[in-house]
């Protein structure tokens, strides 16, 4: 899409921030209000999963990330979506799971703060996990088209 083409564009705007145990980025969405907060474990598995390319810099993924982002659509993580979140990952608090441009996130919500934890691509889920998946994903293609007007 060009600029031109939005009668009222919609703007994003991240930040990158470095912390010891390493690189946060955290958008905030404007017109939701709303604050996003991608640690670095979400990064180390986007450049495994997502990516795969050990040799671009962790600043320069964080901005493959975004550039690609159309932000996400979220669900209540209910006992099916936590059983895959657990089959990949140890960490025993999530609240939010979301479909976006790239795969399926992982995180826990606090108030208007969102806090992303992981991602896992497509071909990581099993069958019987695609058809639950793929309501999520549908969700975030339609709200995109109104939101964007994606054809």
């Amino acid at each position: 899409m060009k600029r031109s083409d939005w009668e009222s564009p919609i703007l994003d705007v991240y930040g990158i921030y470095a912390r010891p145990e390493g690189s946060y980025a955290a958008p905030l969405t404007i017109d939701q209000n709303m604050i996003s907060i991608y640690p670095p474990h979400f990064f180390k598995r986007y450049r495994e999963r997502i990516v795969k390319d050990e040799t671009i810099s962790t600043t320069d993924l964080i901005r493959c990330y975004f550039k690609n982002d159309w932000g996400f659509m979220g669900a209540v993580v209910n006992e099916d979506f936590e059983s895959v979140y657990h089959c990949f990952e140890d960490d025993d608090k999530v609240s939010f799971v979301a479909a976006s441009s790239e795969g399926y996130c992982f995180g826990e919500r606090q108030g208007n703060i969102h806090i992303v934890k992981t991602i896992i691509s497509e071909d990581m889920l099993f069958e019987n996990q695609k058809p639950l998946f793929s309501k999520l994903k549908q969700a975030f293609i339609e709200a995109n088209k109104e939101r964007y007007g994606w054809k």
